[in-house]
């Protein structure tokens, strides 16, 4: 949920730790802080509520340190304050800690370091790390090493930690439990961060820490110490061009809406992945695997947030051709479920970042049960992708806004040819791909004939304070999608309702300032959706639509009509999410709203 970033080597430390959390600040941006050792022994902290740039306001850049450490939170534990911005220290402030994740017995080895004499400055479950050092380090007599191997037996929960001890500013510690946590090997210098984009200024190499794993960082040297076998191990950095890691805006005023115009092209980049071999659809990353799938008589999906949306849009697409009973579930409720499936169950568990927690959660609960596990993620190197017996990778690219807008897209399309990839499997029919080679410039050419329409409508809906958006059957799933992007990013009540439910509660909200946003194409649900329209009007509430071009019928019932070409209905869905991320955009532009960053919300979901 938070964003970590160190430095050790022999440059000034302080512009790359600046320069690192700046890119993490998706993350989490209640509230930054770092520290640095000046002079070989002094120990400067500094911390502010708000972004990064509040805290370079106060920073000394004339300072210099080889080392440092700084993070960007995103609050779980105690208020937004100062006192509860990280880094931490201990009572002698020597040992100070940087913490992403949730220390699940924190209120128990902080009453047993109270009675022993420590006194606590914050309301956070981090500060209990360093105080629990100074105990073992100072009192117990044990080497800082060794004291930070034992963290891993003594804290519960999830975390990636990054420790530094003034008394030696030659090392950094870093730990990773379930936290992500990337090493980056430099020449003379070395990084630690929590994902690559902070570091990719600065190198190619990197190394993904592995649960239960510690890093002893110096400037020409990282080793890595397994708890899982005892000991140091031989690591092999990977490499990853520069010029795939960068992040820049590209002269879009927002990431978002950088992200949103770059869905042709994650389209015709996944597309590259599937080749057709002679009657046989292969899909690269899965091509080779072992599943029996004429033997399945279950798929469970398991996601969260837009994922889950996009798992269950891909619930009704698989049954309309599929033979399976498909069920999809909130990754964090499946810990609250006793499940009963037959033993032919495969689970597919989607994430963006790889590294959701309640889905790491479940994805090992489902194999601890030996079920197998198919996952899509846009991190090869994450946890999820690691752990997972196969998975698809989204090649989404790096996507810097919190609400995301090209992972979703990525994920329904590879469920949708991941339904065509099985239907070929079991059916040995031959799948048409034209259609999808067409996907991406339809894509392209809609974005640019639309978004001066999308616009328009937002400027006229802007300060509504309430939206109910409604769809049936496979178009459902994008309601609940597009009333989650206007929620997020421009703090708008909204709900997605089955249009068929509304007249079953959420109708008694409709009057005059309720607008509804609907989605009627011209397919199986239409003249279904067409009068839930009409009992929506009928309430007097403002009415926009996404439907087909030159749709009469349509046109006369709503206020505002977003049209579809009246092409191929395999396209609508597509083309109609695109629709409702720009209108979500461009309501929050209008509001002013920080639509990269918005308020309590972080990228990846780290904490259950």
């Amino acid at each position: 949920m938070c964003g970590i970033f160190g430095y050790i080597g022999n440059k000034n430390c302080i512009p790359f730790i600046i320069s690192g959390l700046e890119k993490l600040e998706y993350r989490g941006y209640d509230s930054a802080g770092m520290a640095y050792i000046r002079n070989d022994s002094v120990l400067e902290i500094k911390k502010v509520v708000g972004k990064v740039q509040n805290l370079k306001e106060i920073l000394d850049f004339s300072d210099f340190s080889k080392v440092g450490i700084g993070h960007t939170r995103w609050a779980t534990h105690g208020g937004i304050s100062v006192e509860n911005a990280h880094p931490h220290t201990d009572c002698k402030g020597n040992i100070v800690v940087v913490h992403n994740g949730i220390i699940e017995n924190y209120k128990e080895l902080k009453e047993l370091l109270i009675n022993k004499g420590h006194v606590f400055k914050s309301q956070t479950d981090t500060e209990v790390i360093p105080h629990l050092l100074e105990e073992m380090v100072d009192k117990e007599e044990i080497g800082l090493e060794e004291a930070v191997k034992e963290l891993f037996k003594k804290l519960e929960g999830a975390f990636a930690l990054l420790i530094m001890d003034k008394r030696n500013p030659n090392i950094l510690y870093a730990l990773r439990k379930q936290s992500p946590l990337i090493v980056g090997f430099g020449i003379g210098e070395n990084f630690i961060a929590s994902d690559i984009p902070a570091l990719g200024d600065y190198t190619d190499r990197f190394y993904y820490l592995k649960d239960t794993q510690m890093a002893k960082i110096s400037a020409n040297e990282i080793k890595v110490y397994d708890m899982g076998v005892g000991k140091y191990i031989g690591v092999e950095p990977i490499r990853i061009p520069q010029d795939r890691i960068r992040a820049e805006k590209n002269g879009y005023p927002h990431f978002m809406l950088k992200e949103i115009f770059e869905q042709p092209l994650v389209v015709r980049r996944i597309l590259s992945t599937v080749n057709k071999n002679r009657d046989e659809l292969q899909i690269e990353d899965i091509k080779s695997i072992d599943i029996s799938w004429e033997k399945i008589k279950k798929v469970f999906i398991v996601a969260c947030g837009t994922s889950y949306h996009a798992g269950y849009y891909a619930k009704f697409l698989w049954e309309e051709e599929l033979p399976y009973f498909i069920e999809v579930e909130l990754a964090s409720q499946m810990h609250h479920r006793n499940l009963r499936v037959p033993d032919e169950t495969l689970f597919i568990t989607i994430s963006q970042s790889g590294e959701t927690a309640d889905v790491i959660s479940t994805l090992r609960k489902v194999k601890e049960k030996g079920f197998k596990v198919l996952s899509l993620v846009n991190n090869p190197q994450s946890t999820v992708a690691r752990e997972s017996d196969y998975f698809i990778n989204l090649r989404a690219g790096i996507e810097i806004g919190v609400a995301a807008t090209k992972t979703f897209m990525a994920e329904i399309v590879y469920l949708g040819l991941l339904k065509e990839y099985v239907k070929n499997k079991l059916y040995k029919v031959k799948i048409d791909l034209d259609k999808w080679n067409m996907l991406p410039t339809y894509l392209e050419n809609y974005l640019s004939n639309i978004k001066d329409q999308v616009f328009e409508t937002a400027k006229k809906y802007y300060q509504k304070k309430n939206f109910l958006y409604l769809a049936r059957g496979r178009n459902f799933p994008l309601a609940l999608e597009g009333a989650l992007k206007l929620k997020e990013i421009s703090y708008i009540h909204a709900e997605g309702i089955p249009a068929g439910e509304m007249k079953h509660g959420p109708i008694a909200l409709l009057d005059p300032e309720t607008p509804v946003f609907g989605i009627a194409y011209k397919d199986d649900a239409y003249s279904k959706m067409i009068n839930n329209l009409e009992e929506a009007k009928a309430r007097r509430a403002p009415i926009i639509a996404i439907g087909n071009e030159k749709d009469k019928k349509l046109e006369n019932l709503v206020d505002d009509l977003i049209p579809v070409p009246n092409i191929d209905p395999f396209y609508y869905p597509y083309m109609g999410v695109m629709v409702l991320q720009l209108f979500a955009y461009y309501v929050a532009d209008l509001l002013g709203r920080e639509i990269d960053q918005p308020r309590n919300l972080a990228k990846s979901v780290t904490v259950e």
